[in-house]
């Protein structure tokens, strides 16, 4: 006998999910050791922070989880948990962790980072702005807002931030290095130059001011100088690919092309993707006579110039969209954000937020088909996915909502909602014993949550099939 509930589901809209990868995981023997002898939140944080310096990042969860375990309010065991989301590009999971958690100054930092990468500007700088009214002058939120501020070319802003902190707090190095950071961001390098060498006299070996140094001094011509002061940054942390690149366009100058290619090429390993480094490692190898190589890397410097103007037009056609809803105007918002989608197609984010504008001006089949791109750049995007099974159980697609909100709850198995549509989802296909362990997970998680204990007594008095 097939039963239907008329549980009301909700889209998922701004709310978000966490995922929680397992993976078999073993850490050094003494740090397991304190866990199994004194499993308390410090161990496991220690455990945690291990395994995100191996960039074993799901081990680091399973790790910071457990420390959740035995204090849930623990700010370090929350901040290494979400910074490891963040790094896992689960800015969702972390924006879920962090959104109704009793937050410090470290995790203020954390969700702000998180709504920064998944693109929500303006929810990042409320949440920087409301923290510094708990955390005046605080080194670590004002640089994340300044930070922000100048991605969003909001330079004026950014550089009247950090000037005000440095004034406030002339003795402090980190705030004087937001200022200085800002400055070069900006382009006010004559103001830059002689700050970062008398910060450099207080910090000599601090590598973030030896390579902030070396790129001035290499804007101004001074090869020489640059190289001492990079050199040193390189020593001091070999894995940096800022110091690398500067590096190796001051041995560039310098006609240095053997020397140049190996830190170039080096950058790039490391991660950098700006189009220069392409271009100038192409006159190295030309330089050296490897001209099939250099071809290859002009070619990479043409596409990425492609990409990074793309990427630019994208972010700024989303800005202007996010203002445009928030002034009510929905089809204005719709169309700039189809246009970032088409100029980057990839991006999961992106088609997810047209999908909000699509079904806010009532345009379900535009909806559907943004969702359907966000999850197929994205089968992980757990908002997406929650949305589409939202849309099939209200159609009374019941077999496509499971599949959707099976994939949520696999993605986001402390998400009590999910489970709670996925039970009821059950239900209505007649699935009685799989909707009971759905809700009784959903209740697991959130024992007072109302709708889950109504389903609850109806699943209860449901003829078993």
């Amino acid at each position: 006998m097939r039963v239907v509930f008329g549980l009301m589901l909700s889209a998922c809209a701004a709310d978000a999910c966490l995922a929680i990868p397992a993976e078999d995981c073993s850490g050094p023997a003494a740090l397991e050791a304190q866990t199994r002898t004194h499993p308390t939140v410090e161990a496991y944080t220690a455990l945690g922070n291990w395994f995100n310096q191996k960039h074993s990042l799901d081990c680091a969860v399973d790790a910071f989880h457990a420390g959740l375990a035995i204090d849930p309010h623990s700010g370090p065991a929350l901040d290494g948990l979400a910074r490891t989301l963040i790094d896992q590009k689960n800015y969702q999971g972390a924006i879920r962790l962090l959104s109704h958690a009793q937050r410090d100054e470290a995790t203020d930092v954390d969700l702000a980072v998180a709504y920064r990468k998944a693109q929500m500007f303006d929810e990042a700088a409320q949440v920087l702005r409301e923290a510094l009214k708990n955390y005046p002058n605080s080194d670590a939120l004002t640089g994340a807002l300044v930070s922000l501020e100048a991605h969003q070319s909001h330079y004026a802003v950014a550089l009247d931030l950090a000037k005000a902190l440095a004034q406030e707090k002339p003795n402090d190095l980190e705030a004087q290095r937001i200022y200085l950071r800002t400055l070069v961001v900006t382009g006010d390098n004559d103001a830059a130059g002689p700050l970062a060498l008398k910060l450099l006299a207080l910090a000599p070996k601090d590598a973030d001011l030896l390579n902030l140094s070396g790129f001035l001094e290499r804007k101004a011509g001074n090869y020489a100088a640059a190289r001492k002061h990079l050199e040193a940054a390189v020593a001091v942390d070999p894995n940096d690919l800022n110091s690398r690149v500067n590096l190796g366009l001051v041995l560039v100058q310098l006609h240095e092309p053997a020397a140049a290619k190996v830190q170039l090429e080096k950058a790039i390993d490391l991660g950098a993707t700006e189009a220069q480094v392409r271009i100038e490692l192409a006159k190295v190898l030309r330089a050296l006579g490897e001209n099939d190589e250099a071809q290859k890397q002009l070619k990479l410097y043409q596409q990425k110039l492609k990409d990074d103007d793309d990427q630019q037009q994208a972010v700024l056609k989303a800005t202007e969209a996010a203002q445009a809803a928030k002034e009510g105007d929905l089809r204005k918002a719709a169309e700039l954000y189809r246009e970032a989608c088409a100029l980057e197609p990839r991006d999961a984010g992106l088609a997810y937020r047209l999908s909000v504008s699509l079904g806010a001006l009532g345009d379900a089949p535009g909806q559907r088909v943004a969702l359907e791109q966000a999850i197929q750049d994205d089968p992980k995007h757990v908002l997406a996915q929650y949305d589409l099974g939202y849309m099939d159980f209200q159609s009374g697609n019941n077999a496509g909502a499971e599949q959707h909100f099976r994939a949520v709850v696999e993605a986001a198995p402390d998400n009590a909602r999910a489970w709670l549509s996925l039970a009821a989802t059950l239900a209505t296909e007649g699935k009685i014993a799989e909707a009971q362990d759905a809700v009784a997970k959903a209740l697991k998680i959130d024992p007072n949550n109302a709708g889950a204990l109504d389903l609850n007594k109806k699943l209860a008095a449901a003829p078993q099939t």
